[in-house]
């Protein structure tokens, strides 16, 4: 029996592992489909609830903003949000005022040593911005060995950012035959990271090793069937070439229409989060 192929998943701000596994379900049954086997770990940074919101999380109404905001699940008081960094700013200068605690780092190399190796990864938001981060130097960074951990083959960004504190730019600039192939998929409503962000860590990467990707809705991993088939597509060109570039450039998909098998309708995260924001452009 052939080995399922790992791909570690990199969860957004005040998610958690659990969560992250059931925002990504559509997309999970699909890869699993072509023998990848996902991993969830959980970041070690607890996010105080009192932060968010104004510390307005029990009224009904600020719990559907933050959920929506963060694309997140708030199911009672007890449930614990968490992240792989927490901002020491805020407003505009904390995109500056942040660092990555070395507890992820080491919590990471744990991950992988007792998990892995991985493909690749695939990260959301704050999780894609770490992950494009250490996919630029993956082994140096999580102090892994070879024999841990073989180069990857790919990386995917689900609103994913460049990290802008001065310490990690040079990262940036490193480009050998170990960048992994990369897929940045933005979404056109998003109003938590925005076009320029994105961009920003588009950019970053090598021109023939990177595909951006875009989708009608807002901050969330879509679901639907069109678009986790515009996902899967692109995984099996890296798979099938190791040197191809993949031209999937700056295509839109739209919502999926009802299962002519099941009947059902496909309304998952992204067409209600596409519905929920008309009329408040």
């Amino acid at each position: 029996m052939t080995a399922a192929k790992k791909v570690l998943m990199l969860h957004g701000f005040v998610q958690s592992d659990k969560i992250f596994r059931q925002k990504t379900g559509g997309l999970r049954k699909n890869l699993q489909k072509m023998g990848y086997e996902l991993y969830y770990p959980c970041g070690p940074e607890v996010v105080d609830k009192s932060t968010l919101s104004h510390g307005n999380v029990d009224k009904e109404e600020d719990k559907r903003d933050i959920q929506k905001q963060f694309n997140t699940t708030l199911d009672d008081d007890s449930s614990d949000l968490f992240g792989w960094w927490v901002r020491t700013g805020s407003g505009e200068k904390g995109i500056l005022e942040y660092t990555i605690p070395q507890k992820t780092l080491d919590y990471l190399h744990e991950y992988v040593v007792e998990n892995g190796p991985f493909e690749g990864i695939i990260g959301f938001s704050q999780g894609a911005g770490l992950g494009g981060y250490l996919t630029r130097d993956f082994n140096k960074i999580l102090n892994l060995t070879p024999a841990q951990q073989p180069p990857l083959k790919f990386f995917v960004s689900f609103s994913g950012f460049r990290l802008e504190p001065p310490q990690y730019q040079s990262v940036y600039d490193i480009d050998n035959d170990k960048t992994p192939k990369s897929l940045h998929i933005q979404g056109e409503l998003d109003a938590v990271v925005s076009e320029t962000r994105v961009m920003k860590l588009y950019e970053s990467w090598p021109e023939s090793k990177r595909t951006l990707l875009k989708h009608p809705g807002s901050h969330f991993v879509p679901n639907s069937k069109p678009f986790v088939s515009q996902v899967c597509n692109w995984l099996q060109h890296v798979e099938q070439s190791a040197n191809g570039t993949v031209e999937i450039k700056e295509e839109k998909v739209e919502g999926s229409k009802k299962d002519t098998k099941t009947g059902e309708d496909n309304l998952d995260d992204d067409l209600l989060a596409m519905m929920d924001s008309i009329g408040k452009l």
